[in-house]
Parts: structure tokens; sequence; C-alpha cells
């Protein structure tokens, strides 16, 4: 497992000092494109600091909130951030958790100074849980804390990864505190309810093969960077592909437009033969990268 995984955890504060400025959580980055930041929390966090208009991202203001969830039941949220956060490293997330696995979260917490502060603590899951909300149904963990962690569960770690030891993949979110030395973590397969066919991107969540999952799932960093590079690559291939279908789209309008203006239908045509043409080599390269990331994540 990557030691340095904390790099990628973040403060989430309010800009609204008055109000809410004791309150505070965790988040930590989960993708990153050209010019913005993801950051996975807890739907919690950014209602107790004010709401999306007021959530600080490690100092930066949220640009949006993409993707959220309620703290009654699917308490995740997604928040994207232009520019300030694109040096730090994205966390890779797996569905990897079984009872009794290993795992490292690290958060945000104060002291009796109040000084904020990150810290890791180390466990083992415990048992499955179904958060109930109506009709819906969110996979949880029971966080089992190890006697010797130096730390316990405290308020401001809501929104912390839960990252498997062996392996190094997110396998949950502390979403809450339930007594001493014992929490609870949204499985990060339930991200998928809340962002999926929202821009959610492809392959974010792995589901390694359980003979990786056994052996560590060990990646270098010349790996991590490769993957991150192919990520980007995808993110703009999949920007181009898309830009065409829409230019595509605009011109078939067109064309329905001017049915009786056989001059202007051949000229419209032409240039959508020409967008199409453009477009399938794109096409091709958002598979060739996506096939190419998939067989690096589960090497």
């Amino acid at each position: 497992m990557n030691q340095n995984f904390s790099d990628s955890i973040i403060l989430i504060t309010s800009t609204d000092t008055t109000d809410y400025g004791g309150n505070f959580g965790t988040g930590f980055v989960i993708h990153q494109d050209e010019h913005i930041t993801y950051v996975l929390t807890c739907a919690h966090v950014v209602e107790e600091v004010g709401g999306v208009g007021r959530v600080k991202v490690g100092g930066y203001p949220a640009k949006e909130e993409v993707a959220s969830g309620n703290r009654q039941g699917c308490d995740l949220a997604v928040l994207a951030v232009e520019d300030g956060l694109t040096k730090l490293p994205s966390l890779k997330l797996g569905v990897v958790a079984e009872k009794g696995r290993e795992f490292i979260a690290s958060g945000c917490y104060t002291d009796g100074t109040k000084t904020r502060k990150l810290a890791s603590i180390s466990g083992k899951l415990g048992g499955t849980q179904i958060i109930l909300e109506e009709s819906d149904r969110t996979p949880a963990w029971n966080l089992e804390i190890s006697n010797d962690s130096e730390h316990d569960l405290k308020a401001g770690y809501s929104g912390s990864p839960v990252v498997d030891k062996a392996s190094g993949y997110v396998l949950g979110v502390v979403a809450q505190l339930t007594g001493q030395g014992k929490g609870v973590a949204i499985s990060i397969e339930a991200l998928g309810k809340i962002w999926q066919g929202k821009g959610m991107p492809q392959n974010l969540i792995s589901k390694p093969s359980a003979e990786k999952i056994k052996s560590g799932g060990s990646m270098t960093p010349a790996m991590q960077r490769k993957i991150e590079r192919l990520k980007r690559e995808l993110n703009l291939a999949e920007k181009q592909s898309k830009e065409l279908q829409e230019l595509i789209e605009l011109i078939d309008v067109e064309i329905n437009e001017h049915r009786d203006d056989l001059t202007r239908q051949r000229m419209l045509n032409q240039k959508k033969e020409r967008y199409e043409r453009e477009l399938q080599p794109h096409e091709l390269k958002v598979e060739t990268l996506l096939t190419e990331i998939d067989e690096l994540t589960q090497e």
C-alpha cells in the first residue's frame, strides 16, 4: 500500500466563519481531469458547513456539488474544485472489502487546543450492514478500531477514506461514529448510486481479482503515474468525442429543418460525414484507453 495516501486527504470547511466556523470534516481526491479535481466526502459534512454554496475544499471554494446522497441514507457527496488542487494525487477505489480485513483511515480532528490535525487510525472491518431509507438500500461496514491505534474516531473523521492495508484500495468512507472505538463506513460501491449516469468517470471503481487482493495488489509509483496520465488522455478523448457527437446532432437538426433545400442538404451531409470521420479515431482511442487502464488496474 502507498503509505503517502494521506497526501490526497483534504480538510473540508466553510466560507461562513460566523455561523459555521467551528464545523469541518474530511474529504479525499478520487479523480482529476484537465482543470477539475473531484473530492469525495460525506453529504452531512457538506450540510454542516453550510451547504454547497459555503463549502471550502482545502481552502478553495467548491465549484459545484456534482453528486450527493443524504445523511439518513447514502451519506456521500462529490465536490468539484477548479484548478486549485490539481497537483494532489487521486486515491484508487476498489470493491475489496470482507470481514476481518485490516484498514487504515486518515482524517481531520481537533485536540484540546482546537488545532485541526490530520491523523491515522487502524483497525479491522466488522460485519456488514444495510442502511435503509424508504426503498433505498446502502451497503456499509462496521469499523472496529484497534486497541493499539494511537487515535480514536472523532467527529472530524467524517468523509475520511477507509483504505485496505493490503491492496491500497479505498473500500469505504467514514460516515458515523457509533461508540468508543467503533464506527460505520459507507461502502465505496455505493458511490455509483448517486453519481452513475451523471458524469461519473468510467472504471473509477475497480473490482480486482481475488489473487490481486490477496497478494496486496502492489502498484509502483511509476505505474500509478502511468494510470493517471492515461486517465487524463481518456478525459480529453471523451471530451472531444462528445463535442463531435453534439455537432453531428446539431447538423441532423439542420438537415431536418432544410428538407426542401437540396443544395443546403448536400452541404450539411458533407459536413456531417467529415465530423463522423473525425469522430471514429476519438471513439477508438477511448476504447483503447479504457482497455489499457482496466488491464493495468487488474494486474
